[in-house]
């Protein structure tokens, strides 16, 4: 019989420790605990015995160094399992191959625990729960002890303790920056403060302190954290601030706010009202309440603050159709009824019946006025007449009034009274020029959560919670995007037909096109097509037109200028139309300038596109391909690297695209954009538009090589090839399998791309194209370089300059001397490479190649340090990073900080362990593989320095 063993609990984040029962387990010596370490980082996964003692043992292996593994690794099993019989299988600390497995339970490991908040977190945010996702970031952070793998020394403990640092590091980060993004600067200064001072030349943390510091009203104090900053960096590294910290600086001397507009913060909700019984006389029309309010605990509170502030107030509840806001005021009104012994009044405006035109306001004011006891027979006939008297019958009584369903805030007026009576407005639209007339104040509805919609749906499935599959009800809640309206219709499918399993409606909503049909009730009343076609009807006509042209864009923001171009309407039309479009809840403002729509308004637009005609819809489709086609050549161009001679021709020119007037801000484009690029180069290959199936890939490949993105820039890489083939288009296929073979390259796939590469070389041959011969013959030796076939590679090399001097191609010969000087430097041949880089770094000046240059410069930087020219070393790589920080290359900024610290290092001066923290900081935010080199010798000049 096997025993059970009290549950264990690994920590790392701190002293490394195992806890049973509440008490530490004993892990015996130093080393034992390494393996333990080695391990428990590796859990889940088989590590060799090799590895093992490489990570414990370093360079210095002892001869017994396997029976010495095998002699921890007992150790181990006997603290882990204490009550396993002598000659029992182990079951956690497990042989498997030449190696062991340890085995630990979800949630057994702290850091563990620490992603798995962080992973929530970023849900949170991503479903604009900000609060909600700082108290989790909040919560992983406190699972930090002290510093990561306490009590072990070794190479192995210091590169893993740096990793740890690292991750943490960028978690108080980004939890600063949810605490900037909910107003919590002036609890923020402190924190960031220590991390500036602990973490100088992090350049992320010195802007969120600036902005903490604007936020709490310390300008001049972020304008010195600016200075003290600069200072850092050049006396450290010799380099700027970058672009972000600029921007923050700029932003506090003009004056203005470096954060986006806050969320209104969440406060409780005041005491009850004590209970009193309302006059019987006096009106009471409020509908009846619903059964149950679930998720909307937050703005009900927020309600009753408003309220409790100004007992006069007009609120405005907010939101997409089916959102829920008539319940909500319901809800509410119902609950503060006592407050207003006087009365309440109701009417529905019926500003969104499909079925009715919206009710007259003389009309509402003739059925308030009845309400509050005024006969039939002595109603005014002028709607300015009926108003006067609804206020005079309503001064100084405390009454309140529910305007449900209204479309607009023109008419309005009429039928607010004075204080102290309090009006709550439900509406799709924001009405601002209500709260621009009389300061009403807005509660905006948005989805409900998963939990809050996955309790709607058990409630009203009215299933027993053993009848529900509960993964498949969370599924369902996510493909009703979390709207009470379908989840209430899903519901009532689920609750109509007993043997309807969850997992079949999942089934059938998980289909788009028939997603909405499948959200509607037999009469088709309450369906939610029908609850979002009424608010298309209240659109004016472009908003309404544009609403579904934009079913046809495959990404998830828009922009005006986008807009712009598959409507086929000017810049500002476009910009109103967005406006209009949010105004009715239909889109919201994600990031400044950009517009997203909730999933389930996203497939109405899909199912409005549908509906067009088909040439309209093809010549929007084209029309949005030609537009980021061809913004993306324009940005394409601006990129500090060479590109080819492809000529970019889109049928449709666009008349508005966004103003770049630099590498930055064709990378900062890139970036904002590269999703919705992504997805237009896959819906192209998808619908055959082949030529901006292949196109638009290439337009990205720089970009993707900038910043490091090497397994998308060959997935699509890939789709293009496949579409310039389709084509029979042999430039194309040169271009894309030129590029597939520097992108394999670059994921060390070398016989796969000295395929591909060679097979680009055939093609220019075929073609007769020199300038094309010269890119692939190099690109072929490069690969027969990494696969240590040099005397090859030197041939191919010598044979591109030839090519490539001939064609008068300057760049591709550069690049072929660059490459063979970087052969030499490889086999150690440090004097034959110098000339070489020489000559391809005047090259590289010649034809404006920033990135090549600085690449050059920092191998040139390697040859000099190797023939002891420290000096000329130190000048080189110093330039080298000059000229990465005008190309605005963060890529190449970490290798020049990288050779600069290794000039530094061999020196023993001060200041490469700073510019190893710059590199690793950079390469970490590329997820660069270097990163993990840099790791290892950051730790080991750290490991010097604590000797020394």
């Amino acid at each position: 019989m096997t025993h059970v063993e009290e549950p264990l609990r690994f920590e790392v984040l701190g002293l490394l420790r195992v806890i049973r029962a509440g008490h530490e387990v004993d892990l015996g010596a130093a080393k034992q605990r390494a393996v333990l370490a080695v391990l428990l980082l590796a859990r889940n996964t088989p590590v060799s015995r090799g590895q093992i003692i490489e990570a414990v043992w370093g360079d210095a292996v002892p001869s017994s160094a396997v029976n010495l593994v095998q002699t921890y690794v007992a150790g181990l099993r006997r603290a882990l399992e204490p009550s396993r019989a002598r000659r029992a299988p182990a079951e956690l600390l497990t042989s498997v191959g030449d190696g062991y497995l340890l085995r630990v339970e979800p949630g057994a490991l702290d850091l563990d625990l620490f992603e798995q908040k962080v992973t929530a977190a970023h849900k949170l945010r991503a479903a604009g729960e900000l609060d909600a996702a700082a108290v989790e970031l909040d919560e992983a952070l406190a699972l930090w002890r002290a510093e990561p793998l306490g009590g072990l020394g070794g190479f192995f403990a210091d590169v893993e303790r740096g990793r740890l640092v690292e991750r943490k590091l960028a978690i108080v980060e980004e939890r600063a920056e949810l605490g900037l993004a909910i107003g919590q600067g002036g609890e923020l200064v402190g924190q960031l403060s220590a991390v500036v001072a602990e973490h100088p030349l992090r350049e992320r943390g010195h802007g969120l302190l600036m902005r903490a510091l604007c936020q709490a009203g310390r300008q001049a104090e972020a304008l010195a954290a600016y200075r003290e900053a600069r200072r850092v960096l050049i006396d450290e590294l010799g380099v700027e601030p970058g672009p972000e910290l600029r921007r923050v600086h700029q932003a506090v001397l003009a004056g203005e706010s470096p954060e986006p507009e806050r969320p209104v913060l969440r406060v409780a909700p005041p005491p009850p009202p004590v209970e009193t019984a309302p006059p019987p006389t006096v009106p009471a029309q409020l509908p009846r309440a619903p059964g149950t309010l679930i998720g909307r605990d937050a703005e009900l509170a927020h309600m009753g603050v408003l309220l409790a502030e100004n007992p006069g107030l007009v609120l405005v509840v907010t939101g997409p159709a089916g959102v829920g806001k008539t319940a909500l005021a319901s809800h509410w009104a119902h609950r503060v009824r006592e407050e207003f012994p006087d009365g309440q009044l109701y009417a529905d405006l019926h500003g969104y019946d499909p079925n009715r035109e919206p009710l007259e306001i003389g009309e509402v004011l003739n059925g308030f006025l009845r309400g509050v006891g005024v006969p039939a027979t002595d109603l005014p006939v002028s709607v300015d007449e009926r108003s006067a008297l609804l206020r005079t019958m309503l001064a100084d009584r405390r009454m309140l009034v529910m305007l449900d369903n209204v479309r607009g805030s023109a008419d309005l007026l009429p039928l607010l009274p004075g204080a102290p009576s309090c009006v709550v407005v439900t509406s799709r639209r924001r009405l601002v020029g209500l709260v621009a007339q009389v300061e009403a104040r807005l509660v905006e509805l948005d989805m409900l959560d998963r939990d809050a919609a996955v309790e709607v749906l058990g409630r009203i499935a009215g299933r027993s919670h053993s009848e529900l599959d509960m993964p498949a009800l969370r599924s369902l809640a996510a493909l009703c995007d979390g709207l009470p309206l379908a989840l209430r219709i899903a519901a009532a499918r689920l609750a109509v037909s007993p043997k309807l399993r969850v997992s079949e409606l999942v089934a059938e909503l998980q289909d788009e096109h028939g997603r909405l049909a499948a959200l509607g009730l037999e009469d088709g009343e309450g369906t939610v097509r029908a609850a979002l076609d009424a608010s298309r009807r209240a659109l004016a006509p472009t908003p309404a037109r544009l609403l579904a042209v934009l079913g046809l864009h495959p990404g998830s923001a828009l922009t005006p200028h986008v807009v712009a171009a598959m409507g086929e309407v000017g810049l500002v039309e476009a910009q109103r139309a967005l406006d209009a479009l949010t105004a009715a809840n239909l889109l919201t403002v994600g990031e400044p300038g950009r517009y997203v729509a909730h999933d389930l308004i996203r497939v109405y637009t899909k199912t409005l596109a549908d509906e067009l005609p088909e040439p309209e819809r093809t010549s929007a489709t084209g029309r949005m391909l030609d537009y980021y086609l061809h913004c993306a050549d324009i940005a394409d161009e601006l990129l500090p690297i060479n590109r080819g001679s492809v000529l970019i021709e889109p049928k449709y020119r666009p008349r508005h695209v966004p103003t770049l007037s630099g590498a930055a801000d064709a990378m900062a484009w890139f970036d904002a954009e590269r999703a919705n690029l992504i997805a237009a180069a896959e819906l192209a290959f998808a619908s055959d538009w082949l030529v901006h199936a292949w196109q638009l890939p290439y337009t990205l490949s720089r970009f993707f090589w900038l910043r490091t993105e090497r397994e998308t820039w060959l997935r699509s890489t890939e789709s293009a090839l496949q579409a310039a083939t389709m084509l029979d288009d042999a430039d194309a296929r040169f271009v894309m399998l030129f590029n597939l073979g520097v992108a394999l390259l670059q994921l060390e796939r070398f016989e796969e791309a000295l395929s591909s590469h060679r097979e680009a070389l055939e093609v220019a041959r075929s073609k007769g194209d020199v300038h094309q011969q010269a890119r692939a013959l190099t690109t072929v030796a490069n690969t027969l370089q990494d696969l240590g076939r040099s005397q090859e590679a030197e041939a191919h090399y010598r044979e591109a300059m030839e090519v490539s001097r001939a064609a008068g191609s300057k760049w591709a010969e550069a690049n072929a001397h660059h490459h063979l000087g970087r052969l030499y430097l490889a086999t150690a041949r440090y004097g034959d490479a110098k000339p070489w880089l020489r000559v391809a770094l005047r090259m590289y000046h010649e034809v404006e190649e920033q990135c090549g240059e600085s690449a050059c410069l920092v191998d040139l930087a390697t040859a000099l340090l190797e023939t002891g020219e420290y000096d000329e070393a130190m000048a080189s790589a110093r330039t080298a990073l000059a000229v990465a920080c005008d190309a605005v290359s963060p890529y190449h900024q970490a290798l020049a900080h990288d050779r600069l610290a290794m000039v530094f290092d061999r020196l023993g001066a001060a200041g490469a362990v700073a510019h190893w923290q710059r590199a690793l900081a950079l390469f970490t935010e590329l997820n660069a593989p270097e990163a993990d080199e840099v790791r290892g010798r950051l730790a080991r000049a750290r490991a010097v320095s604590a000797v020394g």
